[in-house]
């Protein structure tokens, strides 16, 4: 079997890069499964409108860091080693698995 590496001439109308960008979009599809194409932009920006959203929030407990900084302040906050411990070996094995997965 011969492989031929010359590519076909493209027929029909050429459009530039320029033109492509600029070109008006259509509200019509123009094949099948177009609509799919529109209902993911659509949620696309809905979560993109909903992030913006949820960054502004305060997600943290006004009363709990209060009482941490108080804590710290008068040298009464402690620290539970074991938890400590325990996270971390947690945060080791999730990156060792990570790194595994990406070979």
């Amino acid at each position: 079997m011969k492989i031929d590496k010359r590519t076909p001439g493209v027929t029909g109308k050429t459009v530039s890069a320029t033109q492509g960008k600029t070109a008006k979009k259509t509200t019509t599809p123009a094949r099948a499964g177009g609509d799919e194409k529109l209902s993911i932009a659509a949620s696309t920006s809905q979560l993109r409108e909903l992030e913006s959203q949820m960054a502004i929030l305060d997600i943290s407990d006004a009363a709990k860091v209060a009482a941490i900084k108080n804590a710290i302040d008068s040298g009464t906050f402690e620290v539970d080693s074991e938890v400590v411990a325990d996270r971390l070996i947690d945060t080791a094995k999730e990156s060792v698995r990570k790194r595994n997965k990406k070979r």
